[in-house]
């Protein structure tokens, strides 16, 4: 039995595509649109992923003076509508 679990990294995106694949299943890049002998990713600038990670699940901690600035205004609204 012949073993196809060989991979390769897409010049792309850098994702490991196995040999058999007809496109990345990463980044969608094939033949056709410039897979080629000897392409590298090498020199592209890729983010860390770890600084990726982080920043996107950083939460912006509300100021809590305006949120108690906000609940005092609606509950300021709210009376004048039920009087």
């Amino acid at each position: 039995m012949k073993n196809n679990d060989t991979t390769f990294v897409c010049p792309h995106c850098g994702a490991k595509v196995k040999s058999t694949a007809k496109s990345c299943p990463h980044c969608g890049s094939d033949a056709n649109t410039g897979w080629s002998e000897g392409a590298e990713f090498s020199d592209l600038d890729l983010p860390d992923y770890e600084e990726i990670l982080e920043n996107e699940t950083k939460r912006k901690k509300q100021n809590p003076l305006i949120v108690g600035a906000a609940i005092i205004i609606i509950a300021a609204f709210a009376a004048t509508m039920i009087l």
